[in-house]
């Protein structure tokens, strides 16, 4: 039993990633149907199957670079790259609440965009971008999720839920299947951002192991013996997989968690209500006041 709770997690990314994916090939491949252009359709199948080669080598140098590192560069490595991942989710899910309804007239406008120099090649390109970005994601997210799990789950889960997609996606463009694709990016997107908030604290809790710090490492609990978190309790190693349980959170890890959910319900009631800029505003002047700070002594030089 323990040897499979891993798999879920990394399906339902696989799963909603590929569907974004085929869904927006369908919208390609259908485009040009309705626009009388069938024979440019090979070269979105170009753009689309040299995007997955280049997305499987992406991943496989993020693997390789974690294998070779040790000690607390490897402990760095994890965790900055399960920090991009985080940014990753909750940016894709927050965006597609924005988008999920303007996006099929948003790629027409692309598709016309790419044929309007006549160049066949800007339609590979345009399918490429966009694959690869899915790909991206998925190896990110992939990678992210496999150090909650392990490799072979992660693989194996993305795999099958890449497999499930693609009979959707066909299902969908060549069989017009029914799927409230509203509630499925719901209902993943919940799931997904559940997952980024456990990634966060893990890539907090990774951080602080490479930097030796010991601000706020006193364990906040210690459930170890009672409801570990790994092989020995495969409700304990599911929830660790979906939800990022630890047995033995340290303070800091706690509060990373807390703050996610604080910052991200905030965002999203923003987005909501109109009023984003709310918060984005306060965090561009922020930033703008470090770049400000940082190009002061420029400035006096001069």
């Amino acid at each position: 039993m323990a040897s499979n709770v891993g798999v879920i997690p990394s399906l339902i990314i696989g799963l909603r990633e590929g569907i974004e994916a085929a869904l927006v090939i369908g919208i390609f491949l259908g485009y040009l149907a309705k626009i009388e252009r069938p024979d440019l359709r090979r070269h979105v199948y170009v753009g689309t199957v040299s995007a997955g080669f280049a997305s499987a080598g992406i991943a496989g140098v993020l693997f390789a670079m974690s294998i070779r590192l040790a000690g607390p560069g490897e402990l760095l490595f994890e965790g900055i790259a399960m920090l991009v991942a985080v940014a990753v989710i909750t940016s894709m899910v927050l965006w597609m609440m924005k988008a999920s309804r303007s996006i099929k007239i948003h790629v027409q406008h692309k598709i016309d965009a790419a044929l309007s120099d006549r160049r066949a090649f800007s339609l590979s390109l345009l399918a490429f971008i966009v694959v690869l970005r899915e790909g991206i994601e998925t190896a990110l997210l992939v990678f992210g999720v496999g150090e909650l799990t392990s490799l072979i789950e992660a693989v194996i889960g993305i795999g099958l839920g890449l497999l499930v997609a693609g009979i959707i996606g066909v299902g969908i463009v060549r069989v017009s299947w029914r799927l409230n694709l509203k509630r499925f990016f719901q209902v993943t997107g919940v799931f997904l951002v559940i997952i980024a908030a456990g990634l966060f604290a893990h890539a907090v809790h990774e951080l602080q192991e490479a930097s030796g710090s010991s601000f706020a490492a006193m364990p906040l609990y210690d459930l170890s013996v009672a409801f570990p978190h790994n092989e020995s309790n495969p409700v304990g190693y599911l929830l660790r997989g979906i939800v990022g349980y630890s047995a033995n959170p340290t303070v800091l890890e706690a509060a990373a968690y807390l703050a996610y959910w604080i910052v991200l319900i905030l965002v999203y009631l923003g987005i909501r209500s109109g009023r984003i800029a709310i918060i984005s505003d306060p965090l561009r002047r922020a930033w703008h006041g470090l770049v400000g700070r940082g190009r002061e002594p420029n400035v006096g030089a001069q």
